[in-house]
């Protein structure tokens, strides 16, 4: 797989079914890979924010909403974990967290594939629990590294080669089904020209993303 420092930037180029392949080989890791990405993001637009406050101690380059140029060092990071941790979870955009124009486009850029791991994440895990009761007793085990093709076979009384055909089976019909699913494309450059708006519920329903010429998601 891809090392979790480049994840979001190898997700972003990739088509749906290539996105659904890393979600499907990376399944039991998909939600720490995610969490990772968001505290690199965190972690860089702080980095950013020290080195602007470094360089140009009469304008900060990362501002921090309602608490004025020249606040508490210590009370900025604080706030600016909530903010951020906000953004990437739909309440609000990078966009509020930054003043320079060209580290918006960056940020927000990140922000957006990794709003959009998330939510692709959630939407294949949903699908994967509506398969019948059989076919998840082989495919989530599997996935989740709980269990080997060999034990499997064990419980069911059966040879290892039927649950490999069983799992292969599963395997493409659910890749195909999220293929049709997920947008094709992330649209990531056009993030760079058009302001957007991306809603997770933290509730596991559909998320959606509204941009404000086009509507890419199907969900």
């Amino acid at each position: 797989m891809a090392t979790k420092v480049n994840f979001y930037e190898n997700y972003g180029d990739k088509s749906a079914r290539e996105r659904a392949e890393l979600i499907y080989s990376n399944y039991s890791s998909f939600q720490g890979i995610i969490e990772d990405c968001k505290m690199r993001l965190i972690y860089e637009i702080k980095a950013e924010k020290e080195r602007r406050r470094s360089n140009h101690k009469d304008e900060l380059g990362v501002r921090i909403q309602n608490l004025g140029n020249y606040s508490n060092p210590t009370a900025d990071e604080a706030v600016l974990d909530v903010m951020l941790e906000g953004a990437i979870n739909g309440l609000n955009s990078a966009e509020d967290a930054l003043s320079d124009p060209a580290l918006v486009q960056e940020f927000k850029r990140r922000e957006y594939v990794i709003v959009m791991m998330a939510d692709e994440y959630a939407s294949f895990r949903r699908h994967m629990h509506a398969l019948s009761v059989k076919e998840q007793e082989i495919i989530i085990p599997l996935l989740k590294q709980e269990k080997d093709y060999y034990t499997l076979a064990e419980e069911a009384g059966v040879t290892v080669p039927v649950v490999r055909r069983k799992a292969s089976r599963i395997h493409c019909e659910l890749i195909s089904y999220m293929e049709n699913y997920f947008i094709e494309k992330l649209e990531v450059k056009k993030l760079n020209t058009e302001r957007y708006i991306a809603v997770i519920t933290n509730r596991g329903s559909c998320s959606f993303c509204i941009f404000e010429k086009e509507k890419y998601c199907k969900f």
